[in-house]
């Protein structure tokens, strides 16, 4: 019986090219989707945390952030998204492995609840990211207010997001619910369209 690829719930729509007016450099606003990922919430159970703390530590080398924080290392990161709770973002072949090491660690200490179906991942890199994510965004995403490392569990045009900042482009990653992938992608698009924007092919499983 063949094997069946998964369908990215933006296959339709994120179609790579060059999209409305281009002002302030040859590319303001790079989208790009990212279905390399895997993602798993990681919860601590009740009196655990110090002890999922050091499972993790001693199994990745990485140290747990203590609130909306991204830690990352050989391509997996941890995410502070609430009170004993992370989102743990594998990305390539190695780094899912570890992520399936320390599932299989945590049994009995922390709640594992594989997330990769369910979400979506975008990437919004480019001089004017900030801008675009600006205008549905109630965060104050201001180089002094929100830098490189800094996460936030937060409603960006009124879907549920998980955002966090990779470097100083800047470049965000925004993991949303799969369902309203479709939706965020017209709002995103209309909103970059203005400083134009280029819809860079799907970086795939590796």
């Amino acid at each position: 019986m063949p094997k069946l690829a998964p369908l990215s719930p933006l296959a339709a729509v994120a179609v790579p090219g060059r999209y409305g007016k281009c002002i302030g450099g040859p590319r303001p606003v790079v989208l790009t989707e990212r279905p390399d990922m895997r993602l798993c919430v990681l919860s601590a159970r009740r009196g655990a945390s110090a002890q999922v703390a050091e499972m993790v530590q001693g199994l990745t080398g990485l140290t747990l952030p203590q609130g909306p924080k991204r830690v990352a290392k050989q391509g997996l990161a941890l995410i502070g998204t609430a009170p004993d709770q992370w989102l743990a973002v594998a990305e390539g072949d190695a780094a899912s492995a570890s992520l399936d090491t320390l599932i299989e660690a945590l049994a009995g200490t922390a709640t594992t609840v594989d997330q990769s179906g369910g979400k979506a991942v975008l990437r919004v890199s480019g001089s004017r990211a900030r801008a675009v994510l600006a205008k549905g965004c109630m965060l104050d995403l201001d180089p002094r207010a929100f830098t490189p490392g800094d996460a936030a569990t937060t409603p960006i045009a009124l879907i549920d997001c998980v955002l966090w900042q990779l470097d100083e482009a800047p470049s965000y990653d925004l993991a949303m619910p799969s369902t309203f992938a479709t939706s965020f992608w017209a709002w995103l698009t209309a909103s970059a369209a203005e400083f134009g924007y280029e819809v860079a092919a799907p970086q795939q499983p590796r």
